[in-house]
């Protein structure tokens, strides 16, 4: 069984089949269903909320390759904290049933291990509340708006915050090949009356590979004993995939 650290990218999959069974799965599989929709697990912020991190994991479309990818930010700076992230997948297939999960649990701690070093560095505790969830299966609610309060118990004095999320066209250089309308997002935060721009997106980085769409998935939130509230927002995008659109997760940190 061979293994490969990777970005994942959908281009070597492509290659690996026919252009003309290619341009059958874009014209007959519809962009809304979802091929590949990753699993999530929040790994928590550090004691002192200067980080955060989670993991995406689950199986590729097409491929059927056990993938596991952790990120590890930094809060204040909203950025990766290298050598994060680390992208692992097996290259073989993963089966069903049993040997699936068998499959995918053993690149999971694959990774893992070699995330270990800096997640044990950068003091990853494990905390964090989630204080506002909406997945894709809960159909009457705004995938683009979230109001929430910071914490529970709601203290005295702690302000709600309000989340809104608006989609706007973005070419994506070798996605315009695939025929793929590609999508930047602008967040916003409004707290005590004060709008705060979270995200707007002047270009696409390669690592989304031709984003469809976003959602506000999850708000996480620490109150670290000395130091400033931060927040954790998990967008789940949609992006372009080999047979449908695939899921995957992309985080916004900063303080409250």
């Amino acid at each position: 069984m061979s293994v490969i650290p990777s970005r994942l990218a959908k281009l070597p999959r492509i290659a690996t089949r026919s252009f003309a069974t290619f341009l059958a799965i874009l014209w007959f599989a519809p962009i809304a269903q979802a091929a590949d929709t990753a699993d999530l697990q929040v790994l928590g912020f550090s004691r002192d909320g200067t980080t955060f991190a989670f993991e995406q994991y689950g199986i590729q479309d097409g491929s059927g390759f056990p993938y596991s990818e952790i990120f590890v930010v930094d809060v204040i700076g909203d950025t990766w904290v290298a050598p994060s992230p680390f992208r692992f997948r097996t290259d073989a297939e993963a089966g069903l049933g049993e040997q699936g999960d068998r499959a995918l649990a053993a690149t999971r701690a694959e990774n893992r291990s070699a995330a270990q070093p800096l997640l044990q560095a950068r003091a990853i505790a494990g905390k964090g509340r989630i204080v506002g969830m909406n997945p894709p299966t809960e159909l009457g609610s705004d995938p683009h708006r979230m109001n929430v309060a910071p914490r529970l118990p709601f203290l005295s004095g702690d302000e709600p915050f309000e989340l809104a999320l608006s989609e706007y066209p973005l070419p994506g250089g070798r996605c315009e090949s695939y025929g793929a309308d590609t999508k930047g997002f602008r967040l916003t935060m409004v707290r005590g009356g004060v709008t705060r721009l979270l995200n707007d997106d002047k270009s696409l980085p390669n690592s989304r590979n031709c984003p469809l769409g976003y959602r506000i998935e999850r708000v996480l939130t620490h109150f670290p004993d000395d130091a400033p509230p931060v927040f954790a927002i998990l967008i789940q995008m949609e992006s372009f995939g080999f047979e449908g659109a695939d899921r995957r997760y992309l985080a916004i940190t900063g303080r409250l």
